[in-house]
């Protein structure tokens, strides 16, 4: 039994993604971030497809709702990444398990769709900083997620 215990306490880790890091602001980071394909990053996207992420956070407290806010570095200097009202405005119907409100303590999975527009330009190891947030426009969790921005 303690074998069983042991391993399902690693097998979080074994499927996050390698190279995900936490945000230099010092938010919390999630319990892990997988990206789907993509068991090391940089992680390769294509132009015009996007980058699945599975992002498995604990609510530090009561969160009635939650938008992803995107921001990417490019040479160290922070763009905003606009998304799509239909990715900020429902993110609580893409908890894999729950739903929201998210009572305190609970530990969720949110599948985060991350689009990259056909006409960007290629571009190696850009640093996107994903960030949920509350209503109260508050940092529940953040990270930065390398990508290569691929033809």
């Amino acid at each position: 039994m303690l074998r069983y215990l042991i391993l399902a306490a690693f097998i979080p880790a074994i499927l996050a993604t390698e190279g995900v890091t936490t945000c230099a602001a010092g938010h919390d980071s999630p319990i892990q971030v997988t990206v789907e394909g993509c068991p090391v990053a940089p992680c390769d996207i294509t132009l015009g497809g996007e980058a699945t992420m599975r992002v498995v956070f604990q609510a530090y407290q009561d969160i009635p709702s939650f938008s992803p806010r995107t921001i990417a570095f490019l040479l160290g200097i922070p763009v905003p990444y606009t998304l799509p009202p239909e990715i900020t405005n429902y993110a609580c119907d893409h908890l894999e398990d729950g739903e929201c409100p998210i009572p305190y303590g609970t530990v969720v999975t949110y599948v985060f769709r991350l689009p990259v527009g056909p006409n960007y330009p290629p571009t190696n190891n850009l640093q996107i900083e994903l960030s949920l947030m509350d209503p109260s426009n508050n940092v529940i969790n953040c990270v930065r997620v390398p990508i290569n921005a691929v033809p």
